[in-house]
Formats: structure tokens, C-alpha cells, sequence
């Protein structure tokens, strides 16, 4: 039977929420799909369908994302992909994907991203990892701050939920502005974050908010009495600070927290400051290292052009029999599409691991996925793209 790819109606959001569901292997009330609705624009979506029914599924948010050097760009966030068990192998999710590419390319964003559901199916479409998401575990009964790093008791208070839409999106617009990867998030963003997280979940609490001038801590509580004997589980949710001081405050304030034996998190990057804060560093452990965004970059010379670089350098890249030069500094850079040699070359998926600076080139030409000119060229394609901040992202989509 022929397929069919097009943009869905509205009335066509329960049969995408009830097919994403089975896909997925959850379920959504009611309430929850009529909520969903009102943050997804079926614009930016895609469905195939047989006949009159669904089989495959993709769409993206509209949002901008934070490049090295602090400059922004906007950025197609592909989320919803999914395919029918029933109609695998016939390179349906690349078509369907492929459509939202379009949608994206149309409405002028450079960048697309995505959190793959599995590792094995999105570098073939072009895209490359560019972050890590990484497991903490602490002991919070054995961590302790150092006493040089105590900050002033009152410097974090706690903060209705009733009132914290306008002060977190304020907190996180500076906060995310320093790292490469992050996404900026409106008042209407925090405020659905907000209503998603008020009830409780899977046992734990409703989201509990600390603030501090600079920083701010979103987490979950889950009772574990152990017959009179708490060990509650903290799950820090997020956390977003702007000055050292504020993240010691916040930090001084989680650990400080009666009854929590264990907090556990997935929002700290992998240069997080936490471990240098503590007596004894141990008490911070990683317990899992994952890939976190997936990035294809749809406009190379736009994007390459937006961020800064650590070095005053020049470098072409041949990606998919295409060169460009990149050149750059810390004030900025450029991306202009050229015939010279190329210093590395790459697949697009390669290329586009590069443009938040946490892949190094010698990573990727050392699995396979990046040639150099010499190894010279390598060590300083190196220093010229990688950022002094890893990149991250806490927002999942």
C-alpha cells in the first residue's frame, strides 16, 4: 500500500500521542494529551500513513541553543520519531525525519538536535554526538563542604512554585548564556516545566525549588524510612548557577537537607566544580556515562560562523566530497565554502560533533570517523575547537 508523509491536522494530536505512546511503551491521560498540546505545533510535524493509519512519526521544537563563545543560534529540536513495528526496513524514519529536515531548512535554522532513544540509528542520517549526559550518585550522610567554601547562611531561600516562572527563566538566561549546548527557555518554558513537574512522580515529591541570586535547584524527594531509619533519595532534577559562589550556596544547601542519604542526578556535566568542593571528593561518584545531544548541522557556514574558537587558526574540512574553511579566534570566527586542501576530512555527522567543541578531532579520528593531513593538523584542530567549558544541556526533548 502507498505511503503517505504529510503535515497532521490538530485533530490528528490524540491518534500521534496514543501512537507515541505504544511506540514508546507508556501511556498518557487524557489531561496529559490535551496539556501536550498546547506545546507542540503540528506545523513542525511529520506522520506516515497507510491509508488511515499512522506508521511512522517525527516533528522538532523551535529553540535556540547557546555556541561557544556565547553567541545563540536557532535550532530545530527533533523530537516524537518513531515507526510502526509493523513497517520497520522500509526507511521509513529517515523519510519522515528527512521531511522535518525540510521544515527546518525552510524556516532557517541552522541547527538541528536531538536525545536518541538508541545509539545505533542517527549518525547514518547525519548526525553527531556533541554531549554526554552522566549519572551521579552522592553519599549525602559522608559529603561535606571544605570550610573555606561555607557560604553566608540566607543566601538561598526556598521558592513557591506559584511564583517561580519568571525568577527561573531570568536565572537560567545567564546561566545558560556560559555554556555551549544549553537552550534558552522563556517565561511560558519554565512555566510548563513548572506545571509538569507540581505532582508527584513515581513516588517521589513534587519539584521543590531552592534560589539564590545567581543560581537556582529544581529536585524531587523519595521517602525511604528503612523501619525508622531515613535514607530518603534526593533527585536533582536541575540545577543552573551563574557565579561560583552561588553554586557552593546551592550545593551547601542540597547537602544540608534532613533525612537524604543518597542524591542522585543526570543534569551535572562532566567538569562540574561539585567534586573540588568536597572534604573528600570520593563522596561524588559516576555511576553511568551516556551520549546526550545528537547534532546535524543543516547550515554549515552560519553555524561554523556564530561561534568563537580557542585559537587564531584555519582549518578545512572536507565533509561528504564538500570543503570549507573555518577560521577563527576568540572573538569569533567564519565559515566560507572553498577547493583548497583539506587539513580533515570527515563525514557530516563527523563535522557536525564538532560545533559545541566537546569532541575532539583526535577522538574522532582515532574511532574511525575523522582523517587529518598529519598529526600535527589534528593536535591543533584540537585546541582550535574545543570550548573552556565542556558543552551540556539539561533540557531533555
Amino acid at each position: 500500500m502507498p505511503i503517505e508523509i504529510c503535515t497532521p491536522t490538530d485533530e490528528a494530536w490524540p491518534a500521534i500521542c496514543r501512537f507515541d505512546a505504544r511506540s514508546f511503551g507508556n501511556s498518557l491521560t487524557e489531561t496529559e494529551i490535551e496539556s501536550l498540546r498546547n506545546v507542540h505545533d503540528m506545523r513542525r510535524f511529520r506522520v506516515a500513513y497507510v491509508e488511515r493509519e499512522i506508521v511512522a512519526v517525527a516533528g522538532s521544537y523551535a529553540m535556540e541553543v547557546t555556541l561557544p563563545g556565547g553567541a545563540s543560534v536557532p535550532m530545530g529540536g527533533v523530537t516524537w520519531v518513531a515507526t510502526a513495528a509493523t513497517h520497520r526496513r522500509q526507511g521509513l524514519m529517515s523519510r519522515v525525519v528527512g521531511a522535518v529536515h525540510d521544515d527546518i531548512d525552510r524556516r532557517g535554522e541552522p541547527v538541528a538536535s536531538l536525545f536518541a532513544s538508541e545509539g545505533s540509528i542517527y549518525e547514518r542520517i547525519g548526525y553527531g554526538v556533541s554531549t554526554q549526559i552522566r549519572v551521579t550518585s552522592i553519599d549525602a550522610r559522608a559529603a561535606r563542604l571544605r570550610s573555606e567554601f561555607t557560604q553566608p547562611t540566607g543566601s538561598v531561600t526556598f521558592l513557591d512554585e506559584q511564583d517561580a516562572a519568571p525568577a527561573l527563566a531570568e536565572i537560567w538566561d545567564r546561566f545558560r548564556r556560559q555554556r555551549a549546548g544549553e537552550t534558552a527557555r522563556t517565561v511560558a518554558d519554565q512555566q510548563f516545566r513548572i506545571d509538569r513537574r507540581s505532582p508527584p512522580e513515581r513516588g517521589q515529591s513534587p519539584a521543590i525549588y531552592l534560589v539564590h541570586a545567581d543560581g537556582y535547584a529544581a529536585y524531587r524527594m523519595e521517602q525511604r524510612w528503612n523501619d525508622g531509619h531515613p535514607a530518603h533519595r534526593l533527585h536533582l532534577l536541575e540545577i543552573a548557577t551563574s557565579t561560583l559562589d552561588a553554586h557552593a550556596a546551592l550545593w551547601q544547601t542540597l547537602l544540608s537537607i534532613d533525612l537524604v542519604g543518597t542524591i542522585t542526578a543526570q543534569c551535572l556535566p562532566l567538569d562540574d566544580p561539585l567534586a573540588y568542593l568536597l572534604q573528600n571528593p570520593r563522596v561524588l561518584r559516576t555511576t553511568e556515562l551516556n551520549d546526550g545531544v545528537w547534532v546535524n548541522v543543516r547550515d554549515i557556514r552560519t553555524a561554523f560562523s556564530a561561534r568563537s574558537y580557542r585559537t587564531a587558526e584555519r582549518i578545512v574540512i572536507e565533509s561528504d566530497g564538500r570543503r570549507w574553511a573555518i577560521e577563527g579566534g576568540p572573538d569569533g570566527g567564519s565559515c566560507t565554502s572553498v577547493r583548497t586542501k583539506p587539513d580533515l576530512v570527515t563525514t557530516h555527522a563527523g563535522l557536525s560533533s564538532l560545533l559545541y567543541g566537546g569532541m575532539l578531532p583526535s577522538t574522532l579520528s582515532a574511532g574511525r570517523r575523522m582523517t587529518g593531513r598529519g598529526s600535527d593538523v589534528v593536535a591543533r584542530a584540537d585546541v582550535f575547537f574545543t570550548t573552556s567549558l565542556l558543552p551540556h544541556c539539561q533540557d531533555r526533548y
